[in-house]
């Protein structure tokens, strides 16, 4: 049956710190404040249209609120549905306004400078008519940031599963989400009795997807930044040869083509611009996918070693058909559901245990005798 693009919405839950807490109530209220400045600055007979508004308010609106650009035009919208009754809340925001950061954080632009918060991914759900690409909005908790998506939909209107209501990317996001936040020890919980093995096999598939996405994320990232970059030094050269030219000209008396050649030189310095913000995006891109890349391997690595471990428990079975390994098992529960609450991943392995230990001895061994050598160095005449 074909499927319709339906308006909907992902909610990222956020978990600021008091300092970007602070940052986002104040860009919040100044938004308000805007917008009642307009109730008051505009005549009820003056053009309720976006046009007419910058016109005559605009320069005013960015002096009396020290918002971006953006965002006074982004409030004049929401001005202007609030005149036709329509009921507005939160701060609207677009696509250089927010940013996504990665699986757990947000960056959004404030009046004091972009703050990154941390996030959870809290639910998706349908509707979804705001003119703004997201909005940020107080809940009893504190903030929420509402994104708008496009959920695929039968033409009745009905999602046909809760994936299709995710939008490649957020679902991606989720999963990816997931497994790092040891989804491989849930599953095992979950399965418990039934074939816990075969559980560990399918979260090691999920991950291995998430992995190979990633990949080729980061792999596409990586050529596109190649692109911008061989453009940008393709007009560095050209700006270069202009250079020589230009002085021949003036030395030949050809202020015609001296101009000609300048401002070829300010096109190419304005494209340069572009080409260089976009390559530190890029730069960013990047480094995030290969975070998300470590991560996601750190994460099956877990996974096989609970495979591991749970193969040694099973071979350890005694006669009475008691795993040998059943206390170390509620205890892997206990940690696992701690894990869940705090955020924090369980402690590894026990060999992985030792091995780390003798990690942390080797490199306090370290900083002793580097310690000693400074002091006797020191000492010498």
């Amino acid at each position: 049956m074909p499927r319709a693009a339906v308006p909907g919405y992902c909610r990222l839950t956020l978990r600021p710190d008091p300092s970007a807490a602070d940052a986002l109530d104040l860009i919040s209220a100044t938004n308000g404040k805007l917008l009642d400045w307009l109730d008051r600055s505009v005549p009820a007979g003056h053009p309720a249209d976006l046009v007419a508004l910058h016109r005559s308010f605009y320069e005013a609106a960015r002096a009396v609120s020290g918002l971006p650009a953006r965002s006074v035009t982004l409030a004049f919208k929401d001005w202007v549905r609030r005149r036709r009754g329509e009921a507005i809340a939160g701060l609207p925001l677009d696509e250089k306004l927010y940013a996504v950061k990665g699986i757990e954080s947000v960056s959004i632009a404030t009046l004091d400078g972009r703050v990154t918060v941390p996030f959870v991914v809290d639910d998706y759900g349908p509707g979804w008519f705001d003119p703004a690409p997201a909005r940020l909005v107080r809940s009893p908790d504190g903030f929420d940031l509402l994104i708008a998506t496009d959920r695929a939909a039968t033409a009745a209107g009905t999602p046909r599963s809760k994936e299709e209501i995710m939008p490649t990317t957020e679902s991606a996001l989720k999963r990816i989400g997931r497994v790092i936040a040891g989804m491989t020890n849930l599953a095992i919980e979950a399965a418990e009795g039934v074939n816990p093995e075969a559980v560990i096999a399918q979260a090691i598939r999920e991950i291995d997807a998430a992995a190979d996405e990633a990949r080729t994320d980061l792999g596409r990232a990586t050529a596109e930044r190649h692109r911008v970059d061989a453009r940008r030094r393709q007009l560095l050269q050209e700006k270069a040869e202009l250079e020589a030219r230009i002085g021949l000209a003036l030395d030949q008396g050809r202020d015609d083509l001296a101009e000609a050649g300048i401002a070829r030189q300010i096109d190419i310095d304005a494209q340069l611009g572009v080409l260089d913000r976009l390559l530190g995006e890029s730069d960013d891109k990047i480094a995030q996918l290969g975070q998300t890349v470590d991560a996601i391997a750190a994460s099956r690595r877990e996974a096989e070693q609970t495979r591991l471990a749970f193969r040694a428990v099973q071979a350890g079975v005694d006669g009475s058909g008691d795993p040998a390994g059943g206390a170390m098992n509620k205890v892997a529960r206990a940690q696992s559901a701690a894990a869940r609450v705090s955020g924090i991943a369980p402690v590894p392995p026990v060999a992985d245990a030792r091995l780390l230990d003798e990690l942390a001895d080797l490199e306090r061994d370290h900083q002793i005798k580097s310690r000693l050598a400074l002091l006797k160095s020191r000492r010498e005449p």
